[in-house]
């Protein structure tokens, strides 16, 4: 009797590596070679990179009625062509929410939710989410010790440690007095390891930057994350933490004029800021500067939409951009090559709702860690 034949390991490797997560994920039952491969490290990264992993637009639309929220969280296709409507393939979707702030991400194909209670039975304030493979990881609460002042701002990052091959948390609190008249000096930070499920409080030597400004997406680059710091001489400066000496750092930004604004991002492997004048609609310019690896920043893309009045969402693609519209609350793609403005079929409520636009390739990483087993690598 002829035996069964087996695959060369190279050739499995080379098939499973074009499959999508949601195969991936049943496949693992198949045996416990196919296991092993699948979940491990390597295969991991392989796949997240792999050209047949399309990166993809996610949109998160919440909106609200006088009685509830409703939240859907919607996945494009990867190639969105002139004069057809993309299909929305919906990820997830409630439509009762008694409670949601902010999603932030994504790194890896990882999210972190802010006020995820919806997602799971446990009241979940922060949460890390895979959509790809639905897990779900709520985090213990963040204890910070009382403090003389009434108002506090969060700041949220999410990040990969390379060396130690964890994922952590990034919160900072910044308490405002009782007058609004300043910023404690002292900005509480508090770091999350998802190895240990627990938090860590740090003192560290924070840099004159605790206004820092929300990012387009996660500006998360080789084990550091990055945020575009707001300053009284309107002076573009960038703070950074690294995820693995958990250490503050700060550098200079690009020479952009005092009289626009910026958001920082990513522009395929290197930090970016798009800048620009929205209060002039039909004739504002949008500017791409990315940083050089000695770095120093060159201006690499330059768009001037003659559309009517709109806020920038993001770069889609290297030199498309989605736009919100504000006079028709929809959301819709600019290609600057043809001219041709494409709406991506979102109604958002842009009075009490809110909406996020994210670069998104699905990921097989697991945050559900049952065991240290996780973090080896399997593949033979």
């Amino acid at each position: 009797m002829v035996g069964r034949r087996h695959l060369p390991e190279d050739l499995l490797v080379d098939v499973l590596l074009r499959l999508p997560v949601e195969s991936l994920v049943r496949f693992k039952c198949v045996c416990k070679h196919w296991y092993a491969l699948i979940t491990s490290p390597s295969f991991i990264e392989m796949h997240f990179h792999h050209k047949h992993n399309h990166a993809r637009l996610l949109i998160c639309n919440l909106t609200i009625s006088d009685k509830s929220k409703s939240i859907a969280f919607s996945l494009l296709p990867s190639k969105i062509v002139q004069g057809v409507s993309p299909e929305q393939k919906i990820v997830h979707q409630l439509q009762r929410v008694t409670d949601f702030m902010s999603i932030a991400g994504p790194v890896d194909g990882l999210f972190l939710v802010e006020k995820a209670a919806f997602f799971d039975e446990d009241d979940a304030r922060l949460a890390l989410w895979n959509p790809a493979t639905r897990e779900f990881w709520p985090l213990p609460p963040v204890s910070f010790e009382p403090q003389p002042f009434k108002d506090h701002d969060n700041q949220f990052a999410l990040g990969f440690d390379p060396l130690t091959r964890d994922y952590k948390v990034l919160c900072i609190q910044t308490f405002w007095d009782d007058w609004g008249l300043g910023v404690s000096p002292n900005c509480i930070v508090s770091v999350y390891s998802l190895r240990n499920n627990s938090w860590r409080n740090l003192r560290p030597d924070f840099p004159d930057c605790c206004n820092l400004h929300e990012p387009i997406g996660a500006t998360h680059l080789n084990g550091v994350y990055y945020w575009l710091s707001g300053r009284l001489d309107n002076i573009f400066r960038i703070c950074s933490f690294d995820m693995g000496s958990e250490q503050f750092g700060e550098m200079q930004g690009p020479d952009i004029p005092k009289a626009q604004w910026g958001k920082l991002m990513l522009h395929g492997d290197s930090l970016a800021i798009l800048v620009g004048d929205p209060g002039k609609p039909m004739t504002s310019i949008y500017d791409v500067w990315a940083m050089n690896l000695e770095g120093s920043w060159t201006k690499i893309l330059s768009v001037q939409p003659q559309i009517v009045a709109h806020w920038p969402r993001s770069v889609w693609e290297d030199d498309k951009m989605i736009f919100e519209i504000t006079e028709t609350s929809q959301l819709v793609l600019y290609d600057p090559t043809t001219r041709q403005v494409i709406d991506l079929g979102f109604q958002l409520d842009l009075i009490r709702g809110r909406s996020w636009v994210f670069n998104y390739k699905q990921s097989l990483v697991q945050i559900k860690r049952k065991n240290d087993s996780q973090g080896k690598d399997n593949v033979v």
